[in-house]
């Protein structure tokens, strides 16, 4: 089952935060695009400790020069190509990737497959 994010070139630079069932739980993700059109999906959720990257300062998923996905809580940084934390507690660690694919400039969710992603 697959559901339409957004079209590629509706996500904002600071990215665009969307929900998805998971089981009984709504869970939050980021839809980000990157130089060059790549588009990739994650969880908001630190890999520390379960708080969404932006739960002390909602809104702001960045540092200020917007090269890392930053949570707000622990300070650990995220490359948006892969995820990788680069520092922090829970360095070496990455985001969960989401399922999406891309399809004439459309972004699709694969919710069919998202409890290997969410587990």
């Amino acid at each position: 089952m697959r559901r339409r994010l957004a079209r590629v070139d509706e996500i904002p630079q600071k990215g665009l935060r969307f929900t998805c069932r998971e089981g009984p739980f709504d869970e939050e993700g980021i839809l980000l695009r990157l130089p060059g059109g790549t588009v990739r999906a994650y969880k908001n959720l630190c890999r520390h400790l379960p708080v969404r990257l932006d739960e002390r300062d909602p809104g702001t998923l960045w540092d200020p020069q917007g090269r890392h996905l930053v949570c707000a809580a622990h300070g650990a940084r995220y490359l948006p190509a892969d995820g990788l934390c680069v520092s922090g507690p829970c360095e070496g660690s990455h985001l969960r990737e989401l399922p999406v694919t891309v399809e004439d400039g459309i972004v699709w969710l694969d919710e069919g497959v998202l409890g290997a992603f969410f587990a």
